[in-house]
């Protein structure tokens, strides 16, 4: 394996709501954002009545961007890249703003068109999930970018369908759903539109996060987060109610306040792409926009963002990167004629690998909390292109690599079927066993092999490495031969 080139790099999102500095760590395919700051600033607010930015908001914003100017300066930090969206594009006064915003930065400011809008908000998506095939939906303040990602991919399109292009004080439902509906069927995008529907935009995550609170769903991670058409329509309905009903204002507030007035908007707006489109439910997608103009300014990654983003988050060194690659190598002849997962065996084998690569990022802990911190770890740590399952039983397996018969939380166990959790403690096993052979060595365990034949998993060692095989060796080698249902047998050769 080639070790992937780390960079340093930020992106300034000048929107109709906020204007935002988020500061990344690229490792090969993987963004990891380290700082993130957002001026709620209201650009657009007033705009589809004035057709002039708020100036309030545009106060608010070259304030923000005195100070990101000198964060950025303080933190000798020169790869950066501004752009500004809808809002600013629609504005009369637009030009005005763009001049004096990039005097207060001291960089010139990329005005975005709808339909580069739309194209980098893609960007960011596919770089965030893995083979993805459906549209994307970024949902601004002012508007609402749609393209077709994966197999059958063409061009983006931005309507100005945002909160703040269609509503100006109170919200008439019926009035609001039949203005949106009309709009929405002028898309060519969405009338084409195949696959899940990937969205993108804070209005969408919060709707996520208040089912996620409905459901009591124990996984607070909005990345890859799937909600199906009647859940959304469950969430829906609190969202409608939120507008008469104090109670569910209240549950709308206590999940999201400063986005509560909007979620309405955002809830019929997900209801009618559904409803008038072939898309198979709403997936969650925390990239769009900025990591689509990061990855458009650094070029395209062909790694794997899931292992990459294990290697970044973990802040392993190379000798625990050889490490893990090694302990995939070893471990996958133990897990091959096991039933497929995720749909293939190069699916499997993809989660096993990141399980492997997060085998040694515990080390540093004390041995009494170990497993369960590099479990919670594992189960929450920002890498993408992996589903909520996949994530579960990436970490149930790295628990197990750390304790014998460890157990998780109870209010995760429903977040992996049965069939996964028996993969699960297969690979932690087998990944206990492999670590005290080598003592966490690549090179040693690439002299060894695990085969497994009709009745047996063996262990064969070269004779020159028999000293390697110690009690402890062989009664893990036991238990990993147990979890595959076979006897085991250590063979030097």
């Amino acid at each position: 394996m080639t070790l992937p080139k780390t960079e340093r790099a930020a992106i300034i999102d000048i929107g109709s709501n906020s204007v935002r500095l988020v500061i990344y760590n690229v490792l090969g395919a993987s963004i990891l954002p380290t700082f993130n700051e957002k001026v709620m600033a209201g650009l657009g607010a007033g705009l589809m009545t004035t057709g002039q930015l708020s100036p309030s908001g545009v106060e608010a914003a070259l304030k923000a961007l005195g100070r990101y100017r000198a964060i950025l300066k303080a933190l000798n930090l020169k790869s950066f890249t501004a752009v500004a969206t809808a809002a600013v594009r629609s504005a009369d006064n637009g030009a005005e703003f763009i001049s004096q915003a990039s005097n207060a930065l001291g960089r010139k400011i990329l005005l975005l068109s709808g339909e580069d809008e739309a194209r980098l908000s893609a960007v960011g998506v596919e770089a965030s999930f893995h083979e993805p095939h459906g549209m994307i939906g970024d949902l601004g303040g002012s508007s609402l970018e749609f393209k077709q990602i994966g197999p059958k991919a063409g061009g983006g399109e931005s309507l100005m369908l945002g909160p703040l292009s269609l509503v100006n004080g109170d919200i008439d439902l019926k009035s609001l759903r039949k203005t949106i509906r009309t709009e929405l069927k002028t898309s060519a995008v969405l009338a084409k539109a195949e696959g899940r529907f990937y969205a993108v935009g804070g209005a969408w995550r919060t709707l996520a996060k208040l089912n996620m609170h409905l459901e009591g769903y124990s996984l607070q991670v909005l990345q890859g987060y799937q909600m199906t058409k009647a859940q959304i329509d469950r969430a829906a309905k609190v969202c409608f109610d939120s507008l008469t009903n104090s109670t569910a204002r209240l549950t709308l507030e206590a999940v999201d306040k400063k986005r509560a007035r909007h979620l309405p908007i955002a809830a019929i707006l997900a209801q009618e792409v559904l409803e008038m489109s072939e898309l198979d439910g709403m997936t969650i997608s925390s990239s769009g926009l900025r990591e689509g103009v990061l990855r458009n300014e650094l070029g395209a990654s062909d790694n794997d963002p899931l292992l990459d983003g294990a290697i970044a988050f973990a802040r392993l060194d190379r000798n625990q990167i050889l490490f893990g690659e090694a302990l995939h190598d070893f471990i996958a002849p133990a897990l091959a004629p096991e039933p497929d997962l995720f749909g293939s065996p190069a699916a499997d084998q993809r989660i096993e690998r990141a399980a492997c690569m997060m085998s040694d990022s515990a080390g540093r802990f004390h041995p009494d909390h170990r497993a369960i911190m590099a479990y919670d770890q594992a189960l929450r740590a920002p890498y993408t292109a992996v589903a909520h399952s996949e994530r579960a039983l990436i970490a149930y397996a790295v628990g197990c690599r750390y304790q014998k018969d460890f157990k998780r939380p109870d209010e995760y166990t429903t977040l992996t079927t049965p069939e996964q959790d028996e993969r699960a403690r297969q690979i932690g096993s087998a990944m206990r066993l492999g670590a005290v052979f080598s003592g966490r060595s690549g090179p040693i365990l690439k002299r060894a092999q695990l085969v497994r034949t009709a009745e047996t998993l063996q262990l064969r060692v070269s004779r020159s490495d028999s000293a390697m095989v110690s009690d402890t060796v062989e009664r893990r080698l036991s238990q990993t031969a147990s979890q595959v249902r076979l006897k085991s047998e250590v063979v030097i050769r």
